[in-house]
């Protein structure tokens, strides 16, 4: 496609140097170096691509993108600025832009970015993260995951790094693949390491490689976790663990995109995505000088938090069912149902390990249940409850909290939660409107709890 390109950019070296890197592609090219000149000419010419400074004299590169729109609504819109921001990027993505540069750009960034752009003109359709998707792993309609999603469909196109941070067990690596995958990165690699898994005097050759012969044991040549993940995504998980040593070797290649492998002089570049993660809170490390500022601002360009799950309890339903769904197609069960006891357990338990905890509860409630009833290990619950609330309690602090109706007191909880399905059904049991297809339980299972329980309709 021999597509056209309007470069916006008032620094006049930096734009004859654009100029120059993007002639030999064969594309047309034209410059202004003002959004007022860019402005006038959109008004009168077609492009394809705009790529625009933000920072300009007079009106912001922002202005330019409706503008540009208005007249060229298939345009690709690249926004180039040496001031990144999660509030900059935002309001990039809501005017328009389809990809975020940031300065100092590495000439090969540079001509990636405009060679997808040119791609994506002839091939337009893009991906969006659907939660309805059965391939989709991440499961919640609560308003705090979907605010997580939307922020993951936000920053996914643009290269720009992601800090998420959240409790063990949230699914922060399911969101940076997400991101990943919803990236135009996404016919690469996605690499991952676990920082905090590795020795850290083997960290450093796991992140760059080595030579033969760099250190003892080192018998053979080593390609490291950014060489891999060249082009693609590299997620560095538990990234608060890096030691303090080798920080400044990782702020190099995020800034300069290079690197040394060990026992080497020769340079390596790459074009890497970095996504990080961590459990723990990296502005307070750095307050303890644990962690080095310049290289935490690089890390938590666009931050986000994912809330863990005893803050969004509404999802607990269709991640049980979902783990149910999942563990019975793996291990050959029929389970189809879950008791209403058993998932008002389920809901009210305060789930210290998270999604995690849940899914290998649910896996191995699977695994021990013979029919078609799902057999939740209740009194693991109550044992860990109890457990907790001791441990609070000896420490003088509230460590673990369970909200809603105690697990001491779950035969009330389900006798009161029967009664409102009855009441809401007018006391119908069977039958596709009747309580014991909300319960989500058979009718013959309703009316032998209702028994137990001592619930009669009144007269």
């Amino acid at each position: 496609m021999n597509a056209k390109i309007l470069v916006v950019e008032d620094d006049e070296r930096l734009r004859t140097l654009l100029l120059e890197v993007l002639g030999p592609e064969g594309y047309q090219l034209a410059s202004v170096d003002s959004a007022e000149a860019a402005i006038t000419y959109l008004e009168k010419e077609k492009v394809d691509v705009l790529l625009t400074d933000v920072n300009l004299p007079g009106k912001s590169g922002l202005e330019i993108l409706p503008v540009c729109l208005q007249h060229n609504p298939n345009a690709y819109l690249i926004v180039m600025t040496g001031y990144a921001s999660v509030d900059t990027a935002v309001q990039a993505m809501k005017l328009g832009a389809d990809d975020f540069l940031c300065k100092p750009i590495a000439l090969n960034d540079l001509i990636s970015a405009v060679k997808i752009a040119v791609q994506k003109l002839a091939h337009p359709a893009t991906p969006t993260f659907n939660q309805n998707s059965s391939t989709s792993p991440i499961i919640g309609k609560s308003v705090v995951m979907l605010n997580v999603l939307e922020q993951v469909n936000i920053i996914a196109p643009y290269k720009i790094n992601v800090l998420i941070t959240g409790e063990t067990g949230t699914g922060k690596e399911l969101i940076a693949r997400a991101i990943h995958n919803l990236s135009p990165r996404r016919e690469r690699t996605f690499v991952k390491i676990n920082c905090a898994a590795i020795p850290s005097g083997l960290l450093e050759s796991e992140l760059f490689g080595h030579e033969r012969g760099a250190f003892t044991g080192a018998i053979n040549q080593k390609i490291g976790r950014f060489e891999l993940a060249d082009r693609g995504t590299l997620f560095l998980d538990e990234v608060g663990d890096i030691p303090l040593e080798l920080q400044p070797k990782l702020l190099r290649v995020l800034q300069e995109h290079e690197f040394e492998r060990l026992g080497s002089n020769r340079t390596q570049r790459v074009d890497v995505r970095v996504v990080a993660a961590t459990n723990g809170d990296l502005s307070k490390l750095v307050a303890e000088k644990a962690f080095r500022s310049d290289l935490y601002y690089r890390l938590n360009v666009f931050p986000i938090q994912i809330p863990p799950l005893r803050e969004r309890r509404e999802d607990i339903p269709l991640l049980v069912r979902y783990f149910v769904q999942k563990f019975s197609r793996r291990q050959n069960k029929v389970v189809q149902y879950v008791p209403a006891d058993a998932m008002d357990a389920l809901v009210n338990y305060a789930w210290p390990g998270n999604v995690r905890e849940l899914e290998n509860l649910i896996e191995r409630a699977v695994l021990l249940t013979p029919g078609k009833e799902l057999r939740v290990p209740l009194a693991e619950l109550r044992a860990s409850t109890a457990n907790a609330d001791n441990s609070a309690a000896g420490a003088g602090i509230g460590t673990f909290v369970s909200a809603g109706p105690s697990i001491a007191t779950l035969e009330e909880a389900e006798r009161q939660h029967i009664l409102r399905a009855l009441r809401q059904t007018e006391w119908r049991i069977a039958g596709a409107k009747g309580a014991a297809a909300l319960l989500g339980m058979k009718r013959t299972t309703l009316q032998a709890r209702m028994r137990k329980l001592g619930i009669r309709r009144p007269v």
